[in-house]
This record gives structure tokens, C-alpha cells and sequence, in this order.
């Protein structure tokens, strides 16, 4: 008769079990279907400008992602202040969205390795605008797969400066207007990178978790105000800067072109505030999620480990960003 009670206890308490796993397992992973069906193919009604405010300021808008952020956002209205570190092609890009569209364009050449002392500069440079829509895009990583002890002390200090100093310095500079106004968004763009632990580029990995963990407590910190945090986790995105990947087939294949990308994840401003950007990463991502961590290390270890660089040789593949 004990027996009998305790089989029963136990069988219920694994019926228990199943059920919030299997619940826990269709909530998590039914995000992705309906996220894609909400975020990505609805109408919107207002627009940003009058939604967060007139002015949408852009780091690292010289190349790839935040270039076409700036593009994107120029042509739903917005006036565009771009940052970037080259002047060169700042001038071009300003110059060619003001001859495309109706909207004010201001630029700012700045180098974020250069730490904390170019942020009195860029308080000066920002004072006065409206700013509705900071796009934190800036970002750098290793110029190849490398163990942790054998990247340069000088390589460390800019890949945390430019990855996350500069976020929360960007942010915490406008985050006091927009919550004054009672209006805006942060989009702080990260990386599938930091979802995960990846051998032989650890530190970059490292920054990108930050980014995630950071976004995310900024967003439920701003939950009860008309202010907003997006955080977006792109997979593969094909930019001039990483043209060499492409020598990998499979990254080849499941690359996303950047102004498909960008495109996509401005349409979810204003619907999401985690995304992927575009639905097919948000599909990869679900992916990926289905695979232990521990595995996908050692996936990740076995794909990396080739390129890696020797001892005097030139690297295989190279990983830049421009800043």
C-alpha cells in the first residue's frame, strides 16, 4: 500500500515536471512563429518622429549595418546624426542622404578607442537636438580567431571601449532628455556572438553578452515610462567587412545581405524589444537554442580552430569592424 503511494507521488510529481517543461518549451520556442507573424509583416501607424522625437542619432554609420540603419531611418523622415570615426565617408554618406531625402543630416568624426575623455565632446556635439532614436551600432572584434593570452593588452582595451563603453556612455548621455520629454528609444545592436561561448573569440563573445544582459535590464528598467530600450541580435549579416567569411560555404549560405537586414530590423522598432532583426535569424536563433551550450562550444571550437592564426603566419580568415 506505501508502495502503491509513493509510486504515485512520484509519477505525479514527474507529471508535474513534464508539464512545466513542455509549457515552459512551447512558450519559449512559440515566441519565434508568432514573433515573426507580429514583427515583421504588420502595419505600422505612426511614425517615428512623432512616436519618439525628430532626431535619430547613428555610431559606427560609415559602414554595413549602421550606415544602412542611417538610410533607412532618413527615409521614414527622421534627421540623422551620424558618428563614425572615418570623415571621409561621413561626408559622402550625409551628403548623398540629404540629396536622397528631405531631412536635416549632421555629422561627427570620433574614434570610440579613444575612451572616456571624447564623451565631453560628443555631450557638446549632441546638446540641442531632439533626439528620439539612438542607434548604439558601434563595434569591433578580433582581427582573427586567437586564444584569449595572445591578444595584445592595446586589442582588449579598444574591444571593450568601442563595444561597451560606448554604449553605456551614448546612452547614458541622451537616456536624461528622452526621459524628460517622456519619449524615445535606445537600439542597442549586438550579436548572436553573445548568446553563446565561443572559443577563440572569447572577448568579443564576452561583449556581446554584456550588450544582451545590459539591454535587457535597461528595457524592464524603462517599462513604466514612454522611454524604450531594443535590444537586436543579428545572426550572419554580409558586409564589406566580413566579405572574407564567405570563403566558408555553409556561412555563405545562411548570411543575410545587410541592406535586407537593416531594412527588416528597422521595420521592428516599436513592436519588439529583443529581436533578431530579420525573420529568418530569428528561425536560426530558435535553432540554436534547441542545441546544449556545451555543444555548441565545441561545434564553434572545431570551426574556429582552423583559422586560427600560428605563430608568424598570416591569419586565414580576418574579423574587422569599423568604428
Amino acid at each position: 500500500m506505501l508502495d502503491t503511494a509513493v509510486t504515485d507521488s512520484v509519477v505525479a510529481v514527474l507529471a508535474v515536471l513534464g508539464i512545466y517543461a513542455t509549457l515552459n518549451y512551447l512558450i519559449v520556442n512559440g515566441r519565434t512563429p508568432v514573433g515573426v507573424l507580429c514583427n515583421y509583416f504588420a502595419t505600422r501607424r505612426v511614425s517615428f518622429a512623432e512616436r519618439y522625437g525628430p532626431w535619430a542619432v547613428i555610431t559606427g554609420s560609415s559602414d554595413g549595418i549602421g550606415k544602412q540603419y542611417a538610410f533607412n531611418l532618413a527615409a521614414k523622415g527622421m534627421n540623422v546624426m551620424l558618428i563614425s570615426r572615418t570623415e571621409s565617408k561621413l561626408v559622402e554618406i550625409a551628403k548623398e542622404i540629404s540629396t536622397k531625402y528631405p531631412v536635416q543630416v549632421k555629422w561627427l568624426a570620433v574614434d570610440f578607442s579613444d575612451g572616456f575623455k571624447l564623451y565631453d565632446k560628443l555631450e557638446v556635439a549632441l546638446a540641442g537636438l531632439d533626439i528620439g532614436i539612438l542607434v548604439n551600432n558601434v563595434g569591433m572584434a578580433h582581427e582573427h580567431p586567437l586564444e584569449f593570452e595572445k591578444i595584445c593588452l592595446r586589442e582588449l582595451e579598444h574591444i571593450i571601449q568601442v563595444n561597451m563603453v560606448s554604449t553605456i556612455m551614448m546612452t547614458r548621455i541622451v537616456l536624461p532628455e528622452m526621459k524628460r520629454r517622456d519619449r524615445g528609444l535606445v537600439v542597442n545592436v549586438s550579436s548572436s556572438a553573445g548568446l553563446n561561448h565561443l572559443p577563440f573569440l572569447s572577448m568579443y563573445a564576452a561583449t556581446k553578452a554584456f550588450l544582451n544582459s545590459f539591454s535587457r535590464a535597461l528595457k524592464e528598467e524603462l517599462f513604466f515610462t514612454n522611454v524604450h530600450c531594443q535590444l537586436v541580435i543579428p545572426m550572419f549579416v554580409l558586409t564589406n567587412i566580413t566579405a572574407e567569411w564567405e570563403q566558408v560555404w555553409w556561412w555563405a549560405m545562411i548570411a543575410t545581405n545587410v541592406e535586407k537586414f537593416t531594412r527588416s530590423a528597422v521595420g521592428t522598432i516599436g513592436r519588439s524589444g529583443v529581436t533578431a532583426g530579420y525573420w529568418a535569424h530569428e528561425i536560426q536563433i530558435a535553432l540554436i537554442r534547441l542545441m546544449p551550450g556545451w555543444v555548441f562550444s565545441k561545434v564553434f571550437y572545431c570551426i574556429a580552430r582552423p583559422f586560427k592564426k600560428q605563430p608568424d603566419e598570416k591569419p586565414v580568415i580576418k574579423i574587422n569592424n569599423n568604428y
